[in-house]
């Protein structure tokens, strides 16, 4: 650990001791008390991350990982900070009064609890207010990527609350850098209702939205990155986030705003931050649905989606840890296993099928001897009875090729953020989450999908619908999967391909079936 100093600030409070210093999670032992009198930055590091901390706001100014590189141009390790731009702001809002504290200079003291976490505490004298801000860094690996936060505001009267300001923008990580911007999104979880997330995007500039309490936490995020405020499991939830779109020099939206507002009690507030990977697991064991911070398929969809998606997800890692297999045969073998899952299907719906064709002259029939609406469509009941055959057979033909889309529409979001696909290569593929390069696979995706379709006509009744829909159909999946990531075309060509023994099995039968002559 080391202190860096930075360049001289002018000092708009004077620094002095509080008495009341916050709660740390365990007692502390011996410790160190800093003046500040120039802007300084102090260094923690862990095994995962090295955070750095400015006197001036009490507030992180940069978190470093040390497991992720950037795949931007820029190269280096991965940094959620922009230069110069702090991860956090404060300001306090009294019955009178609201201070900034984003230019106050707070002395700090240093310590480690009886647990070697380290702990950071902060303290200045605000508008004749004491405060002080103690940042906890476990050194527990398992709470990687996690800071704890207690605060304590004495001498207030009346109801005094914290706003807390998430960075307005997070810096680019990928190749596509422009990709990366358009991920940007502030993302909430009220307690008694789903996430939510507004892409920046979405926001025009200088609009607000106001998103009510209490919530659990609120996050900003980009395709892989979240940095997250949650509020403790047993303390103040937040009240409410205001969001507000940043200015633009483009299309592209690169900035927004999010205050977050929290009631202080008893003169002292606390919550929890993460800044780290979006690696499902890791989100999981944060508890408070933070895993939720991508709300797959959006607000409307995500109460179908978002279970889908997770359990895809969970299974993915199972067979990835299970088998030590790379995500590109594991991505494999789930086409594989999600067809033969739907085996038994298939066939009893061929069979269905079979049945109906059977019954087209009988029903034609029917419909010729009787005119009367009525009397026509009591023989036509009277031919299903007769054949037991449900007059919904029809319908159910097509379930098959339905019931493999939701797991193809939760993939398609899980591809849009799932840091355990980053950068993993497979074959020529250099990287599974982005697009292939070559467009070998979405183009051999859309040639399976001809055969599929070719060889599920062949000796079935001609049908000039059907015939269309077996052309038109691939060629509509391919062009909306090409510049898709590559596990996603990867997954569906492996399905594709393990479906056509079955496919061509059943084209056999129907051959069979099919009256002489």
């Amino acid at each position: 650990m080391q202190r860096d100093a930075a360049s001289s600030t002018p000092a708009l409070v004077a620094p002095v001791p509080v008495t009341a210093a916050p709660q740390s999670r365990a007692s502390t032992t011996v410790s160190s008390t800093v003046p500040a009198t120039t802007a300084e930055t102090t260094m923690v590091s862990t095994p995962k991350a090295i955070y750095r901390f400015s006197n001036v706001g009490a507030a992180p100014a940069s978190i470093v990982m040390r497991d992720y590189k950037k795949q931007s141009p820029s190269g280096g390790l991965v940094d959620l900070a922009v230069a110069n731009a702090p991860l956090l702001g404060y300001r306090l809002v009294t019955p009178t009064d609201t201070a900034d504290l984003s230019q106050v200079p707070f002395s700090l003291s240093r310590a480690r609890n009886t647990k070697g976490d380290e702990v950071l505490t902060y303290r200045a004298s605000v508008k004749n207010l004491p405060v002080s801000i103690a940042y906890t860094i476990p050194a527990d690996t398992a709470a990687s990527y996690v800071i704890h936060v207690d605060g304590r505001v004495e001498g207030t009267q009346g109801q005094t609350y914290l706003l807390t300001e998430l960075p307005r923008t997070l810096q680019p990580t990928e190749v596509d850098t422009a990709g990366d911007y358009h991920s940007l999104a502030y993302s909430f979880k009220p307690q008694r209702d789903r996430a939510g997330s507004v892409l920046f995007s979405g926001l025009d500039p200088g609009e607000k939205t106001l998103e009510a309490g209490p919530l659990n936490w609120a996050a900003i995020k980009n395709k892989y990155f979240v940095f997250g405020i949650l509020a403790s499991p047993n303390g103040t939830p937040f009240s409410e986030v205001t969001l507000t779109g940043g200015p633009r020099t483009s299309k592209i939206a690169t900035s927004a705003s999010a205050s977050v507002v929290q009631a202080i009690r008893d003169n002292a507030f606390s919550f929890d931050i993460y800044a780290g990977p979006q690696e499902s697991q890791r989100l999981m064991r944060m508890g408070r649905d933070f895993d939720h911070v991508n709300p797959y398929g959006w607000r409307f969809l995500q109460g179908v989606v978002h279970p889908i998606a997770s359990k895809a997800i969970q299974g993915l890692l199972w067979m990835h840890n299970r088998l030590s297999l790379s995500y590109g045969w594991v991505l494999i073998i789930l086409g594989i296993l999600v067809r033969l899952a739907l085996w038994p299907l298939n066939q009893s719906t061929m069979r269905s099928s079979l049945k109906m064709q059977e019954l087209q002259p009988k029903l034609q029939a029917a419909q010729k001897k009787y005119k009367d609406p009525v009397q026509q469509r009591e023989a036509i009941m009277k031919v299903y009875h007769d054949a037991g055959v449900s007059p919904f057979a029809g319908l159910t033909g097509c379930l098959p090729a339905l019931l493999p889309m939701p797991i193809l529409f939760a993939l398609f979001f899980v591809f849009q953020n799932t840091i355990e696909f980053r950068g993993v290569p497979f074959g020529w593929l250099h990287d599974i989450s982005v697009k292939d390069p070559y467009y070998v696979l979405p183009l051999l995706m859309g040639a399976s999908m001809y055969v599929l379709s070719w060889i599920g006509m062949r000796n079935a009744p001609p049908n000039p619908q059907a015939k269309m829909m077996g052309y038109m159909f691939p060629v509509m999946m391919t062009v909306v999967l090409l510049n898709m990531a590559s596990g996603l075309n990867l997954y569906y060509t492996a399905q594709n391909i393990a479906a056509l023994p079955q496919q061509w099995l059943l084209a056999r039968e129907r051959a069979r079936a099919r009256p002489a002559g």
